[in-house]
């Protein structure tokens, strides 16, 4: 038997497999296509065994393809992690890392938490996309995302950042108009502002530890709520929004708090990212970092 010391080629070869072909590896890794697919033939031309199987749509795994993949992918995870263990600070906090982030809470806090981080490791490269939308962290390169919300099991590594307060507002020139608006269900009788139209429902709990269900009539929607914060100023209706971006709205007198013996369920803020990618050290701090970014009281007037 011929030794074996393509490690390399095998590596790409999870690599292309995790992904879910050449062309996502591409993406995520990035390494050019063709270079993936001529290292992908040299592993199964040393192997003597056909890996995969390819197609327009993609590859897929032969059986020994399967096999050669689920024996050896736990092997280079503990690999990677062990690289990532010993590897001192000053190499572990460099290299380029890619964030996907919420706008308004990323202006807010999140990206003065990555200036700060940054001024402490110089040599890290830092590129941010702020997006409402889902992303797919392998397809698109992604690092590290923020999203707010319930999160799905996806088999990612998650932690959570912190819970924001949120409360029902809208200006005083519109509660003018609607003056009855007493109890949750009269909140489906007038305009309502949110982040989509096809909005299904709000949750609200009262003072008494009941829970209620709404489904406002949303005529005004957009995917950013520094937006339903103008038109809430605006009186186009009213809308359920984070605490710290209208408090200062609400001492003004500008906006106004609705049904007070009511609270808007609290949204979660949550970090997701790969485990099996050799950056999780440096991610890991760059979490922590948002973290204390709340804990230490630099984010203290979001959780009023």
């Amino acid at each position: 038997m011929r030794a074996f010391n393509d490690y390399d080629g095998l590596a790409l070869f999870i690599r292309i497999i995790e992904a879910g072909g050449l062309a996502a590896a591409e993406r995520a890794i990035g390494v050019p296509k063709a270079t993936l697919s001529r290292r992908l033939g040299a592993l199964e031309d040393a192997l003597n065994v056909r890996l995969v199987r390819r197609s327009r749509k993609g590859v897929s795994l032969t059986e020994q393809g399967k096999q050669l993949f689920d024996r050896s992918r736990g092997a280079f995870l503990l690999a990677e992690e062990a690289v990532a263990e010993v590897q001192d600070d000053r190499k572990a906090f460099s290299g380029n890392v890619r964030l996907s982030l919420p706008p308004d809470i990323a202006v807010a806090v999140l990206a003065p938490a990555m200036i700060a981080f940054k001024q402490r490791h110089p040599e890290v490269s830092i590129e941010m996309t702020l997006a409402d939308r889902n992303v797919s962290l392998i397809e698109e390169g992604i690092d590290l995302v923020v999203r707010m919300g319930p999160i799905a099991d996806s088999g990612l590594m998650f932690k959570r950042i912190t819970t924001l307060p949120r409360v029902l507002v809208a200006s005083p020139t519109f509660l003018l108009a609607h003056p009855d608006l007493r109890a949750p269900g009269d909140l489906s009788k007038v305009p309502a502002l949110a982040i989509r139209r096809d909005l299904v429902e709000w949750k609200l709990q009262g003072a008494d530890g009941q829970f209620a269900t709404v489904s406002p009539k949303v005529d005004f929607a957009a995917n950013r709520q520094s937006i339903l914060v103008e038109a809430a100023l605006a009186g186009l209706g009213i809308a359920i929004l984070p605490v710290f971006m209208v408090e200062e709205h609400q001492r003004s007198g500008a906006l106004a708090r609705i049904l007070p013996g009511w609270e808007p369920t609290p949204v979660e803020m949550t970090a997701l990212w790969q485990k099996d990618r050799i950056t999780e050290r440096l991610v890991k701090a760059i979490v922590t970092e948002f973290v204390q970014a709340f804990e230490a009281g630099a984010a203290a007037r979001l959780l009023a």
